[in-house]
């Protein structure tokens, strides 16, 4: 149907179910910027006739419809709703009905998303799509907390795939990283990409790291490195900031760069912060 203010009106004053969603603001702010910016598509509305009282109850579109009816008709023409009309027994199939709508199970999840944006570059079809991910947070981590540049918001950030200048890195990314690396968090591999742009030694540096490399020398930055990372994921009691897993990969990285052996990572002083990489 054409979406008409009256119809969101409508559609947005209609009885409740008791299974509806609270509204949020967030979700309501993410509707209107999309009807506003031209990137809505066809709404998907839904209302149920219980058999038992006879009423009319509005059980999908409760955010859309609020939102639009705000906007009393201010909105762009040849938008369209597709509104499904239910029958049931009674109120109690009201919940089985609710769970029918944007099921968890089928719904589009953050790696979905990276993966489509990911999937249009033909040079990187073959980098596993959660070390794309990956690779993506990590750039986003390092502008934002190290340079201090301005970074996309929400699933925005993965306009990123699309800049070529990042593939290398990307394809780095994805022949370190694997199922057995789970101690490469977001400022892991945002130090990944501040290395790379320093050296071409980059890859060789975090493979060793990613694999407990080192050789068999102990206090090999590599090894230190690793085995603090590992021995901070497995601490339940006091975990490392963010901001201190950086400054470890800082340090190990600038003992590497400099063939420097390494006896530990230290405790870290925020006044301090994490060393410039050599």
């Amino acid at each position: 149907m054409d979406l008409t203010k009256e119809l969101a009106l409508e559609f947005s004053q209609m009885p409740a179910s008791l299974t509806e969603r609270d509204l949020k603001a967030k979700r309501l702010a993410y509707l209107k910027d999309s009807v506003l910016g031209g990137t809505a598509i066809s709404f998907n509305w839904a209302r149920a006739k219980v058999s038992a009282n006879g009423i009319v109850y509005r059980v999908n579109g409760h955010h859309s419809s609020k939102m639009l009816a705000g906007l009393n008709g201010a909105f762009p023409e040849g938008l369209k709703v597709h509104i499904d009309t239910f029958e049931i027994d009674d109120l109690a199939d009201l919940g089985l009905l609710f769970r029918q709508f944007d099921n968890r199970l089928s719904s589009r999840t953050i790696d979905d998303i990276s993966g489509a944006y990911q999937g249009l570059e033909e040079d990187l079809i073959n980098v596993p799509k959660k070390a794309g991910r990956s690779a993506i947070e990590g750039i986003i981590w390092w502008k934002n907390n190290i340079i201090g540049d301005a970074v996309p918001p929400g699933d925005d950030k993965f306009d990123l795939f699309a800049d070529r200048k990042l593939h290398p890195f990307i394809q780095m990314v994805g022949r370190v990283l694997s199922e057995k690396t789970p101690e490469f968090s977001k400022p892991v591999v945002a130090a990944m990409y501040g290395t790379l742009e320093r050296s071409d030694e980059a890859e060789a540096f975090w493979s060793d790291v990613a694999r407990q490399g080192g050789g068999n020398e102990e206090k090999h930055p590599a090894t230190v490195l690793d085995a603090w990372l590992l021995a901070g994921r497995e601490n339940r009691d006091s975990k490392p900031t963010e901001r201190e897993i950086y400054r470890a990969c800082a340090l190990a990285w600038n003992a590497f760069r400099n063939h420097r052996s390494l006896e530990k990572i230290g405790r870290y002083d925020p006044k301090k912060g994490a060393p410039d990489l050599d």
